[in-house]
């Protein structure tokens, strides 16, 4: 680790915790939402961290790609050399924009920022990825999975409990999407450094992820879980336990397909997408109401994240193309 300087390391530090915050509306959202007042935080922080982060993806990935901790996703993304202090900007907006509530593409503002004539590429693995999870959300709740939603929401008015065993099923469906989304995004955070670690730093590496994420279950997720808020069921454990499994499927098929990145954030949000148009159509069938109609109507609440995903995407755009002329003063 002797190549590495101050700002690699400060930029490996923010995008740890910024990263990780904005993506954990995908991946961690439900699973912070459905537990909230159901298991103590500390249990969370010890599942989340020693299960899926350190033991079964970061080493694994370590050891499977010889010392490679991004899963060979930053193959078309170079290391800059020299590495200055404007490479620290993107996890900063990041980090900006999360505060804002904003689920916001961190592998557009990141890693199109170290090389920019990849942004078609990554606008085109990104796009293919919303479409097929919107297909799968339509698809998958328009055909059966509303009636889970339908039971979910009349148990929920009710103050019916549920069966405990959905507790292991959503902890494995967590686990699975958790893992899945590291194999992809991983490369979001070691970017900023040298694409091959010795076991030591990866060490550290591993134990600075944890800390973060132990900083982010402890406040709740932060302000992007307000994107969950609005949609059906979401912090229902059961309801949770399925958008994580077909959210995981969604990346674990993507990740077959190609090593190169792609925004999980648009994956999810083109789930969550599909499956609200779904239950909202097959409710119309029925005297009742089973979804949350407390957030407002359909194109409000889709409409909401599609432009606070386009607003992320245009300040991703002149971001990496702005710090370009900086570049030689950095």
């Amino acid at each position: 680790m002797g190549d590495v300087n101050i700002w690699m390391i400060v930029g490996f530090l923010l995008a740890a915790y910024s990263v990780v915050a904005n993506d954990s509306l995908q991946t961690l959202g439900t699973y912070i939402s459905s537990n909230k007042t159901r298991t103590p935080k500390v249990v969370q922080m010890g599942f989340i961290c020693s299960v899926t982060v350190t033991v079964i993806v970061l080493m694994l990935g370590f050891f499977l790609n010889d010392g490679d901790p991004a899963w060979g996703r930053l193959e078309k993304f170079e290391l800059p050399e020299p590495f200055g202090w404007v490479y620290v900007i993107p996890p900063i907006a990041v980090l900006a924009l999360t505060q804002w509530g904003a689920p916001v593409s961190t592998s557009f503002l990141v890693l199109s920022s170290f090389k920019p004539a990849n942004i078609g590429k990554l606008l085109g693995s990104s796009l293919s990825g919303y479409f097929l999870a919107f297909a799968l959300g339509l698809a998958g709740y328009g055909l059966g999975m509303w009636l889970l939603e339908r039971w979910v929401f009349r148990r929920t008015q009710e103050g019916k409990d549920f069966n405990r065993v959905w507790y292991g099923l959503q902890w494995v469906s967590t686990g699975f999407l958790w893992s899945m989304w590291l194999v992809q995004d991983l490369a979001n955070i070691f970017v900023f450094l040298p694409r091959k670690l010795d076991v030591f730093p990866m060490a550290i590496c591993t134990a600075v992820l944890c800390v973060g994420l132990c900083f982010l279950v402890a406040s709740g997720g932060g302000p992007i879980q307000a994107v969950l808020r609005s949609k059906t069921n979401t912090s229902d454990l059961r309801s949770a336990t399925v958008i994580d499994f077909f959210f995981g499927l969604c990346l674990l098929y993507k990740a077959f397909l190609s090593t190169f990145p792609l925004s999980t954030t648009w994956v999810f949000l083109g789930l969550l997408g599909g499956r609200e148009i779904a239950l909202r159509i097959k409710e119309q069938e029925f005297e009742y109401t089973f979804t949350n109609r407390e957030s407002g109507n359909l194109g409000k609440i889709i409409g909401s994240d599609l432009w606070k995903a386009f607003i992320g995407v245009v300040v991703s755009l002149v971001i990496a193309l702005g710090i370009q002329p900086l570049l030689s003063v950095g």
